[in-house]
């Protein structure tokens, strides 16, 4: 994809993102008069940059902190046996009639106990999926940083650690529940991300963390910052708006 205008011939300084198109200095004239309602939705690559400087992660809402409890506390099973003294029961009518009641009773619980079961699993189907997406979009926004940091050469990690660490069954770092159990054991976003910082969130383990290459997409960029980030933001915008297209 070029950086530039094709119109204008001029590199690119902003992005719509009600649209998601990128544009030039002359290009956002015409577009905001076209689309006054889009004003608001525009932004610049300078107003970018400065955000990303002073961006602290914590900031971040993070919502899927509550979720483990949640489902632990929807699990609840009732059963009240009745205790009758056998004593009292004199005739071959009175033990159908109990033993009909308990039939009925035990056929009533095993109809409860399935609805609580099959509420319970949608309910983890349904958080399951909104952890995987907020990963998904926490790790675009921590490779964003970390790109930005690299250009600013603040990033001063040791580039050449190798993203495997040993660990035969390093598919089980990535489970849903080993998320779950980070999130839970976690004070803090930032808590979570150091903690996840050779896994989930490491920027060369390009196997489970594909959202780009930083080292391609810089020589690709030839270092502009600019062109960079902004190519990367659109990138971002559009899966991110096909993804709540999908939700809804």
């Amino acid at each position: 994809m070029t950086m530039k205008c094709v119109n204008h011939q001029r590199s690119f300084e902003f992005i719509c993102y009600q649209c998601n198109c990128l544009m030039c200095s002359k290009c956002i004239f015409k577009h905001s008069k076209d689309h006054p309602d889009h004003s608001n939705k525009m932004e610049d690559i300078d107003d970018i940059r400065n955000s990303l400087s002073t961006l602290k992660l914590d900031d971040i809402i993070d919502t899927t902190t509550k979720t483990n409890n949640h489902i632990n506390n929807d699990i609840s099973s009732n059963s009240n046996d009745s205790t009758i003294d056998n004593n009292y029961i004199k005739d071959y009518q009175q033990q159908r009639m109990i033993k009909q009641h308990f039939e009925q009773l035990h056929q009533y619980l095993i109809i409860e106990e399935h609805k609580l079961q099959r509420d319970i699993i949608n309910e983890k189907h349904t958080i399951t999926n909104q952890i995987d997406n907020n990963i998904m979009n926490l790790k675009y926004l921590i490779n964003m940083i970390n790109i930005f940091n690299k250009l600013n050469n603040i990033n001063n990690s040791d580039d050449n650690n190798d993203s495997g660490n040993g660990n035969n069954n390093i598919t089980t770092l990535y489970s849903t529940t080993t998320i779950m159990e980070s999130i839970t054991t976690s004070s803090s976003l930032q808590s979570f991300i150091n903690h996840n910082n050779q896994t989930l969130f490491h920027e060369h383990n390009y196997k489970y963390n594909n959202y780009f290459n930083i080292e391609e997409l810089i020589q690709q960029h030839s270092s502009d910052s600019s062109s960079l980030l902004l190519d990367i933001i659109h990138k971002y915008n559009y899966q991110f708006n096909e993804s709540t297209t999908n939700k809804e």
